[in-house]
């Protein structure tokens, strides 16, 4: 298992808006219900969006030593994405607090198959950081079978910020509402700073090494 893929799918884990829906959907009646089903399509979208990925890189030959030159212009590319969306991110506009659209949104999370959908949606488009992670996976030219495997750890370590707050919530609900409310509740208010940090240094990280590789 390439270290490189595994710092990039934790950098890519930290998603304040995931953590919000699992809150969101363990209030009221069967929440287990509906906190197995969100995990459960977060973690079926990043699985096969991620070898769906895997399979388009090594068909594009942009994987391995062999094919060096495309695949540090990728790493370059990807690490100028994230740059770029550090950029964006520290520059946005803070959103207005909308209780309306909150009052909604938690009405629609009391159905398993609404959580579902939303399971889905927010994982349907890749992150950069995943996108780096998958291909730091393909140039490791692993075996078909531990690749799969590789690509199930990746996919466990990007959705921790769910699979942990799933967990609590099913040992001790009422603790770990109290607890998953207080770190929502400071995410709201640095979750901004953190994120454009992870973004700059994981770009930063992944700019250097794609020109490396394209100077030998």
């Amino acid at each position: 298992m390439p270290t490189q893929a595994i710092t990039l799918a934790l950098a890519g884990s930290i998603y304040p808006p995931a953590l919000a829906a699992v809150i969101a959907i363990a209030r009221g009646p069967r929440m287990r219900t509906r906190l197995l089903a969100f995990v459960l399509a977060a973690a079926a979208t990043t699985y096969a969006l991620g070898l769906l990925l895997l399979l388009l890189i090594v068909e594009l030959g942009i994987s391995g030593i062999h094919h060096r030159t495309p695949s540090a212009a990728l790493q370059l590319a990807v690490g100028l994405a994230l740059i770029g969306l550090a950029l964006y991110v520290r520059r946005r506009p803070p959103r207005p607090a909308d209780p309306d659209r909150t009052s909604k949104t938690a009405r629609y999370l009391a159905s398993t198959p609404l959580a579902f959908v939303l399971g889905v949606t927010l994982y349907a488009l890749p992150s950069p950081q995943y996108l780096g992670a998958i291909k730091a996976l393909a140039d490791a030219n692993l075996r078909r079978g531990s690749e799969l495997v590789s690509l199930g750890v990746m996919v466990a370590v990007m959705l921790w910020m769910v699979e942990l707050p799933m967990v609590m919530l099913f040992v001790a609900p009422e603790r770990a509402t109290r607890t998953l409310d207080t770190v929502n509740g400071w995410f709201a208010g640095r979750g901004r700073q953190i994120v454009v940090l992870l973004l700059a240094g994981v770009g930063g990280y992944l700019v250097l090494n794609g020109v490396t590789h394209l100077a030998e």
